[in-house]
């Protein structure tokens, strides 16, 4: 059996909802202006690709050493409005491409680790609250590269004029007591097998969610129903994993996944629920590795950040063409399911007692 810690603090649930409405809003703009400031804002002509590249590295591989400062030190609110706060100074210096890419990236991380830090440990039983943060993110990220991409035509300071409105707005609003918790006793042999499970299911995701092809994604409308899918199904995962449980929900999400995705992509309703009940899982192991490691949950966000990164790696090349064929994206995501199981199984099945944190 597991024992969790139980959340004993009496958070109102105005309190809550208003917090992630704000901070999910947050999540949104956040990636929405580092997308444009990277894609769009910069004049890097023939390197695009590296900064890009760099970017990420930066912003995925970051937040594991900041969760882990974030962990010790424990200033989330402020780790929020410093990411957004560097993200401003990105813009400030977009004339300078490789001083902007590095503010940006730094900001991007500061804000996700003490966004997610929090969302998590809110009730640390709870994959509806990581959920909630999460899902806005993805449509903000799309948003900036529309904005990108289209070349429309604004003015270069509407985001840091939001940006700092945000930052207003965050220092008014109350963050939720958190219930933070630590290990009782040392029965955690099998957190490190549980952790590479859980790594290895996110990165085989990442990599099918970024080089499966949706043909029909050229017309707009149904770029924006891709988009409001992805962020749905991470809210009705947790929502499920709350429900009816972290093994049954995940699993059944990649499993009926595996034949739309690999199958039925070119078809855009068979695309969408895919896409949909793939992201299910998103919220189940960063709200599972919080748990394999109590009292890090920024460190838990930042693995599974680095987890994505490591799975869009590959994408980075010209030669994995191959990934795309059918057979081959319908076995990598049985293959994601399988390492699914095998964490959260060694999870649930291994007595981890937590207790809460004085």
């Amino acid at each position: 059996m597991v024992k969790l810690l139980e959340s004993t603090k009496n958070n109102k649930p105005f309190v809550v909802a208003y917090f992630l409405l704000v901070y999910g809003l947050s999540h949104a703009l956040v990636d929405a202006s580092c997308a444009f400031l990277v894609m769009g804002a910069i004049d890097v002509q023939h390197d695009m690709w590296l900064y890009i590249i760099f970017y990420n590295a930066l912003a995925f591989g970051l937040q594991m050493p900041l969760g882990l400062l974030l962990d010790n030190y424990c200033y989330p609110k402020i780790a929020t409005i410093l990411g957004l706060v560097f993200i401003i100074g990105a813009y400030i210096f977009f004339i300078t491409p490789m001083a902007a890419v590095i503010l940006a990236g730094l900001g991007n991380a500061l804000f996700h680790v003490g966004g997610g830090k929090i969302a998590l440990t809110i009730d640390s039983k709870k994959a509806i609250y990581p959920a909630i943060f999460v899902a806005p993110g993805g449509i903000g990220l799309a948003l900036g590269i529309y904005l990108s991409v289209t070349h429309i035509v604004f003015n270069i300071l509407l985001f840091p004029i939001l940006l700092v409105l945000m930052i207003g707005l965050l220092l008014i609003t109350k963050v939720p007591t958190l219930s933070e918790a630590k290990v009782s006793k040392q029965a955690v042999n099998y957190i490190l097998l549980i952790i590479l499970f859980l790594v290895l299911s996110i990165s085989i995701r990442s990599l099918i969610g970024l080089t499966i092809s949706f043909p029909w994604k050229s017309n707009p409308y149904l770029l924006i129903l891709l988009t409001a899918s992805i962020a749905f199904g991470k809210v009705f995962g947790g929502i499920l994993a709350d429900r009816f449980g972290w093994i049954k929900t995940g699993l059944s999400g990649l499993l009926l996944a595996a034949p739309l995705l690999a199958f039925g992509a070119t078809y855009p309703i068979f695309g969408l629920v895919g896409i949909f009940v793939f992201n299910f899982t998103m919220p189940i192991t960063l709200v599972a590795i919080s748990n394999a490691l109590p009292g890090r949950a920024g460190f838990a966000f930042g693995i599974t950040t680095l987890a994505l990164f490591m799975g869009a790696i590959p994408t980075y090349t010209h030669s994995i063409g191959w990934i795309t064929q059918e057979w081959v994206v319908f076995i990598f995501v049985l293959l994601a399911a399988v390492f699914l199981y095998l964490g959260l199984s060694t999870f649930l099945n291994k007595k981890v007692d937590v207790i809460e944190k004085d």
